[in-house]
């Protein structure tokens, strides 16, 4: 492609062949033919010095959101030609970095470092590269276009968090659930009811299912762990605040943060958008599946959450929402989920505090509102957690 630097080249050229013709002189000819015919050659030449070049990436497969990440760039000349004056522009995530070679010889390769910062979760496969020339005068550019395929996964900033469910005092299903034995003094007895798949082999009562013949467990009325079953909203509208510091990106930070805890603590658990959603996946999902999820999910929801007609398929389960403070949620008690769930946990986001998150025309909880929906919530058995902020996330789940 002539660039505006060959226009006025040409310009010139041809104000110089004009003078030389009105004057007659040879050696001005001869000098002002050479200068019309440089930027002719310089077209080709250029396209040729981008041509036969291939391009390969080494990278890790993962980090969490905010690591630096180190890119080991090889670029191979796999042509008998030297290539010389390569700018190459690497676009990926978002991010874009330049490198410039200055030579390259026949069959030659050369390894190039980059480092990304910032880099912001999600699940990426390629990158764009654009190698471009304007050898060997500067006079025409030439551009050839690649894409190296390379996936990997940002994972969600998290929390190390040394507590775990306020010592696992929350009255909140069965016992079957925990990660400790059934048999436990600090469990009310119930009775024995008929064994479901989810249930624990260690809660089997033994008599009743040899007298029966059917697997029967014993239920007790308060388990020593709980089963979390996070519920993350993806409300685009209750998305408030930009970037890392928005109030959805808060609550992914929280539910990564809880789900590196029960990991630990080797209990199950449940993620999902919804109810009917995380009854798709099982109880016991892997930690590497969870994380997966949560570093590719997005507000994109049209609707606010739906906790009216859909529920949980595990009635030891202890429902954790994660919720941005909408009106639309300023009678959460109400919500069928709740009822059938007294015992749930609420953390909630005030998106009057985030970044933007007062703005004009903005559906939001006021305080009065965020009292009484913690009081109600509270009279019926379920948690109320209230974040303000990114930066308080770990002080506000070190008490839950």
């Amino acid at each position: 492609m002539p660039t505006r630097k060959t226009i006025y080249w040409l310009i010139a050229a041809v104000a110089l062949y004009l003078i030389a013709w009105n004057v007659g002189s040879g050696w001005l000819y001869i000098l002002t033919t050479l200068l019309i015919a440089l930027p002719l050659v310089s077209i080709p030449l250029s396209r040729m010095n981008v041509r036969r070049l291939t391009v390969s990436i080494t990278a890790p497969e993962s980090l969490t959101s905010g690591e630096l990440l180190p890119v080991l760039v090889e670029v191979r000349n796999n042509s008998w030609l030297p290539h010389f004056f390569l700018d190459i522009d690497f676009s990926y995530a978002g991010s874009r970095q330049k490198l410039f070679v200055s030579a390259m010889g026949p069959h030659e390769s050369r390894e190039l470092t980059l480092e990304f910062n910032d880099m912001r979760r999600g699940s990426y496969d390629s990158a764009q590269i654009l190698i471009s020339s304007s050898a060997p005068a500067g006079l025409a550019r030439s551009r050839r276009q690649l894409e190296a395929f390379w996936s990997l996964v940002v994972y969600p900033v998290w929390h190390n968090l040394s507590t775990d469910w306020d010592s696992g005092q929350k009255n909140a299903g069965y016992m079957v659930s925990s990660s400790v034995p059934t048999r436990n003094a600090a469990s009310d007895y119930i009775g024995v009811r008929e064994y479901r798949p989810e249930d624990s082999p260690r809660s089997i009562h033994w008599r009743s299912s040899a007298r029966s013949g059917k697997l029967a467990s014993i239920e007790y009325s308060r388990q020593a762990a709980i089963t979390p079953v996070l519920i993350l909203d993806s409300f685009r509208d209750a998305n408030l605040g930009k970037g890392p510091a928005s109030t959805f990106e808060t609550a992914v930070i929280v539910a990564a943060s809880l789900v590196q805890r029960d990991s630990g603590h080797n209990r199950r658990f449940g993620i999902g958008s919804s109810p009917g959603d995380a009854g798709i996946r099982s109880l016991g999902l892997p930690l590497d599946e969870a994380m997966d999820w949560l570093a590719q999910v997005e507000a994109t929801t049209e609707q606010t959450l739906d906790l009216s007609g859909h529920s949980l398929p595990w009635p030891e389960a202890t429902p954790v929402l994660l919720l941005t403070s909408h009106t639309a949620y300023s009678r959460l008690d109400q919500a069928n989920l709740l009822q059938e769930f007294p015992h749930s946990i609420v953390i909630m986001l005030d998106g009057r505090k985030f970044e933007n998150g007062g703005r004009a025309g903005s559906s939001l909880m006021d305080t009065r509102s965020l009292d009484d929906l913690a009081d109600r919530l509270e009279s019926m058995g379920a948690e109320f957690i209230l974040i303000t902020s990114r930066e308080e996330v770990p002080e506000c789940l070190a008490d839950l």
